[in-house]
């Protein structure tokens, strides 16, 4: 019988990972999450507990996308979110075989 190490999120105890890195990247999701979530709370009245909330976790989880657009591009903003982390694994596919070649 295998062994399989998991890893817990200290943030939310029902996610389980099998790296500590994912659960890291998971937790500091949730801290910004959190943040953002306060932010926006504490700046747009009339917003509920819920809503905040959700705007929070969806700026955490699309950060990169954020990032880019408060850099000036924000046509990423009108792209779709799936054709996004589509070109974000395609981006972090084609680093992995650019390093397996140089590494060759």
């Amino acid at each position: 019988m295998a062994v399989v190490t998991l890893f817990m999120s200290d943030r939310d105890e029902s996610r389980t990972f099998t790296s500590k890195k994912e659960a890291d990247a998971y937790d500091k999701m949730l801290e910004l999450a959190e943040g953002i979530s306060h932010f926006v709370g504490r700046e747009i009245d009339g917003l509920s507990e819920r809503q905040a909330e959700d705007i929070g976790i969806l700026f955490a989880r699309h950060a990169e996308v954020l990032a880019a657009a408060m850099k000036g591009k924000t046509d990423v903003l009108f792209e779709p979110l799936a054709q996004q982390e589509d070109s974000s694994e395609d981006k972090k596919a084609e680093s992995s075989s650019h390093l397996s070649a140089v590494g060759e």
